[in-house]
């Protein structure tokens, strides 16, 4: 199992182990009752996002939606349970999300021309 903070926080909420290495690895979800692998996990980017319960998001967010708290008390949890004071967040790109580009998409231009 790996030592990164989402392995520790995903370990308190059930999951029997995570995978290690860089990138991302599937794993059995901990949120819901999973016989295959159906979800997946960045240890390097503290990321986890499940196909199949649709649970996702950075360490921080996953910490607000399971327990209901806020980001400073997510924080502050995730900084207990993974024993450190600082856990690096996830760009949004790295989430897989898109980000608003500032000259506009390619049939937003061609339209200008």
């Amino acid at each position: 199992m790996s030592d990164s903070p989402i392995a520790k926080v995903l370990v308190s909420y059930g999951a029997s182990s995570v995978p290690s290495g860089r990138g991302w690895r599937s794993m059995k979800c901990p949120f819901h009752s999973d016989r295959n692998a159906s979800a997946t996990v960045s240890n390097e980017d503290n990321a986890f996002i499940c196909f199949a319960c649709d649970v996702k998001g950075d360490i921080f967010k996953i910490i607000m939606e399971q327990e209901g708290v806020s980001f400073s008390e997510a924080k502050s949890r995730a900084e207990e349970i993974a024993g450190t004071d600082s856990i690096k967040v996830p760009t949004a790109r790295k989430l897989g999300r898109r980000v608003p580009s500032k000259e506009g998409s390619i049939s937003s231009r061609r339209r200008e021309i």
